[in-house]
């Protein structure tokens, strides 16, 4: 009887001790840890996989990234950005959820993963929101490997800190690798998301604040140095806003929640896989490496062909894995570069002296054939639409134009402290690039098991994922690159269909879409009935509404696709914005010059002026969200919903009405300004969304003359504006046409008008009062220097009013001019 008590006690303490192993194998550190977090789970499970359990708890939190400025945020488990979370293909994973805001529900989206639709975590599409001090357990199959991440889809929470990491091992490694490196990169601002969103909305000069800070104003001064003056005449005459990359001035841009990482404690010679994740907000990263050449193996969590190149411009929500060898004779900086060159976030691989990667040249924003250039280059070449959108430059011929890389000047990498350059004979601290070369021979002899990667017909489409490995070259050696003043013939780039460029090349790689290609053909079944949707990606960056087709998410119908079909989707992007267009529940083929072996991906880039074409399996049920993944585009309306013909809302959504979600682009927003002069004060507040808006102007001075003016007006399209409002009146002002003296006295209900936007977005109001006055006036604003406006404006009364504005901040300026009715003054002007 003993015996078996020294048993059972014996067999208790062998489960504890596998128990705690197993959990401290799952347990991911973290420095600020949530006290009573439960640890990580990993209950081993019938067949291959097993049930990996996670807890995170969404909370309020402060930071400070930048300017040593505290900032509110939002944390998971304590920490910015959330935990990785690891899995093995074939897992279950049981993820709860718990909301610790204090006043606000949350959510979580699986971005990439193939999962029930129910789990997929969009707040009132397809999943319920999580309350407050409430808890969602998510339970869903990993059918997949590879490179991915979470975040909020609520509202902005994204931006203000909820993102974090997904690795999925593969049950067997389609690359030799020693180490698994995840690197999230992402932008911080210490504004409040929702004042970045409601500065993008508004009609003033705050609205170009960012741009100011970002040294890209588009004022008189600016375009004439640059030359580029008659070039916006002609683009102010089609109603294009003046252009930038990004819309938003980020404080910090950062790689694992850091402005910079070291990767010292990897030996020389270790064989990294770098999983790059673009967690942005809206920000699109260059990734270029000081020790040459790196190979890029995975794209969108799914292995392709392997490619060596120099650079790439990574997408908001994309995921690339690269391999890199850790180098022998230095730490050399793998270098992430927002699109506009308004800073940078660094990790160095290696230790010892650290040689950085090259510069990015800044982008000439004053130069439309410049900046196309920059945007388009995941797809030179593509440019060919005549033209343009409202708010993008209409009836533009761009036959022609020459879409290759970009030119770039400092191709030498350079030593932090010193001026010693990283050697250009591409040493590979030990690795041998003839090893690689036999392994190659041998994969595209032998047919390995790449299950990692091997979906069932269901989840990809009908396709075959099996995925075949055809090169296991390293790719993080001291690749030599070329010097400054080697001539690099960018005219490869738009001509590369999967072709690899060796090693040794020293031709500059700048990657593009055309260089995807998968392991295996990725078509459908020809029999399969299928049905394309053109979906014009369009917006107006003047009153900053995004939108497909013209309308925004809240206007549209869904698009209703029937199961068994092979959709495609043409997006014809007629903005001048780089759109990242992500699909949940689907992976789709990207139509690239591959052909057969186009690749699969998740979320592909649409450059402006481009169109591309996608198509998908469509093997789903019920509604999946379809949208642009630069969060203020999503959140000012460019989305649909993908809704399967036939489907029904689960009944756990009972609770949760759809027209929760088509609140979103129905926000309000109030903004003006408060002038007090010398000779009068201005007061103009406006309380607006994307089809209606309240205004309220009013003028005065102090002898109890004043003008004012309340009106409703409702868009009809982005120009068009009739309104109805009250006027009344009381002033005395000065003729200057004839001389006199006019005195006038008058209640006027109510007043009919319209409005509309004129070229050089020079604003026409037309009105009718009660006695059937008519009234017509124009106003207008010429940037003048970076932070001095010059705003005018006149009407058939006889009345002008001109005013020279100098910004001292985002909310504060001088303001002096001179008014027909009130003569000269100055003073101060307060924006809210």
């Amino acid at each position: 009887m003993k015996s078996k008590n020294i048993m059972k006690i014996i067999l208790v303490g062998f489960q504890l001790a596998f128990a705690t192993m197993v959990s401290a194998q799952h347990t991911h550190p973290n420095k600020n840890t949530v006290d009573d977090l439960p640890p990580h789970k990993m209950e081993m499970a019938e067949g291959r996989g097993k049930t990996v359990t996670y807890h995170l708890y969404v909370s309020d939190t402060t930071v400070n990234y930048a300017n040593n400025k505290e900032v509110k945020a939002i944390a998971v488990n304590g920490q910015i950005p959330a935990p990785t979370l690891e899995f093995t293909e074939g897992d279950t994973a049981v993820i709860f959820v718990h909301n610790r805001l204090h006043h606000h529900e949350t959510s979580t989206h699986w971005h990439g993963l193939l999962l029930p639709n129910i789990e997929d975590g969009v707040p009132y599409l397809t999943t319920p929101p999580i309350k407050p001090g409430g808890v969602r357990k998510f339970v869903f199959p990993l059918k997949q490997s590879g490179t991915y991440w979470y975040h909020s889809h609520t509202m902005l929470q994204e931006q203000s800190g909820l993102y974090g990491p997904i690795l999925i091992h593969p049950r067997k490694d389609t690359h030799p690798i020693d180490h698994d490196v995840v690197l999230l990169l992402s932008d911080w601002t210490n504004e409040n998301p929702s004042e970045v969103h409601r500065t993008l909305r508004r009609n003033d000069p705050a609205s170009e604040w960012y741009t100011i800070r970002k040294g890209y104003a588009q004022s008189l001064d600016k375009l004439i140095s640059h030359g580029s003056y008659f070039q916006r005449v002609k683009s102010a005459w089609t109603r294009m806003p003046a252009m930038d990359l990004s819309d938003v001035y980020y404080d910090a841009f950062l790689v694992n929640g850091k402005r910079s990482i070291d990767l010292s404690q990897y030996k020389p010679g270790d064989r990294l896989r770098v999983r790059v994740i673009n967690g942005s907000s809206s920000t699109y990263f260059y990734l270029n490496y000081g020790g040459g050449k790196i190979r890029l193996i995975a794209a969108d969590g799914l292995d392709v062909t392997p490619i060596s190149i120099d650079r790439i411009l990574i997408g908001t929500a994309e995921t690339y894995d690269f391999l890199i060898t850790v180098p022998s004779d230095g730490a050399y900086e793998l270098r992430a570069t927002p699109q506009d060159v308004s800073g940078s976030t660094s990790v160095y691989i290696g230790s010892g002296e650290k040689f950085k990667a090259g510069n990015i040249p800044k982008p000439d924003v004053w130069d439309m054939d410049k900046m196309m250039m920059d945007m388009t280059v995941n797809f030179p070449g593509r440019m060919k639409m005549k033209g343009m959108d409202h708010g993008s430059m209409e009836n533009m011929d761009t036959e022609g134009m020459d879409m290759g890389g970009m030119e770039e000047k400092n191709k030498t990498p350079k030593k932090v402290s010193q001026e010693k350059q990283s050697p250009n004979d591409n040493q590979d601290s030990g690795h041998d690039m003839k090893m690689d070369d036999e392994m190659n021979r041998k994969d595209s002899l032998q047919k390995q098991d790449h299950s990692g990667h091997k979906m069932g017909s269901k989840d990809m489409g009908k396709m075959k994922m099996e995925q075949d490995s055809t090169d296991h070259t390293a790719h993080g050696q001291h690749m030599k690159e070329a010097q400054p003043s080697e001539k690099v013939d960018h005219s490869m780039h738009g001509e590369m269909t999967g072709h690899q460029v060796g090693p040794d090349s020293t031709a500059e790689v700048v990657f593009n879409y055309d260089m995807l290609r998968a392991l295996e053909k990725t078509t459908f079944d020809p029999v399969r009935p299928k049905k394309n949707y053109h979906l014009t990606l369009t917006g107006n960056m003047y009153r900053y509404v995004w939108s497909i087709n013209k309308k925004v998410l809240s206007e549209a119908d869904m698009i209703n696709i029937k199961k068994g079909e092979v959709v495609q989707f043409t997006l014809e992007n007629t903005t001048m914005m780089n759109h990242p267009m992500h699909l949940h529940g689907h992976f789709f083929r990207v139509l690239n010059k591959n052909g057969d072996y186009s690749p699969l991906k998740h979320t592909v880039d649409v450059p402006p002026m481009t169109s591309v074409t996608i198509e998908f399996a469509a093997d789903e049920e019920k509604d999946w969200f379809f949208h642009c993944h630069i969060l203020y585009h999503m959140m000012s309306g460019m989305a649909r919903i993908v809704h399967y013909e036939g489907s029904e809302r689960d009944t756990a959504l009972a609770n949760a009405p759809l027209k929760n979600l088509f609140k979103e682009d129905r926000q309000w927003f109030l903004y003006g300004s408060l002038a007090a002069k010398s000779h009068m004060s201005e007061l103009q507040a406006n309380y607006f969304n994307s089809r209606n808006a309240f205004r309220l102007e009013a003028n005065a001075n102090y002898e109890g003359q004043y003008e004012a003016e309340v009106s409703y007006e409702r868009y009809l399209n982005d120009w068009l504006r009739p309104y109805i409002g009250f006027r009344g009146l009381q002033q005395k002002y000065y003729n200057v046409f004839n001389g006199k003296q006019i005195f006038e006295q008058d209640y006027e209900l109510p007043v009919l008008g319209f409005r509309y936007t004129l070229p050089f977005f020079i604003e026409a109001d037309v009105s009718v009062n009660m006695k059937g006055r008519v009234r017509g006036e124009l106003e207008g604003e010429q940037w003048l220097l970076p932070k001095m406006f010059f705003n005018w404006r006149v009407n058939t009364d006889k009345e002008y009013h001109l005013d020279l504005e100098y910004m001292l901040a985002k909310k504060l300026s001088l303001s002096a001019g001179y008014d027909s009715r009130y003569r000269w003054g100055g003073g101060l002007l307060v924006r809210f």
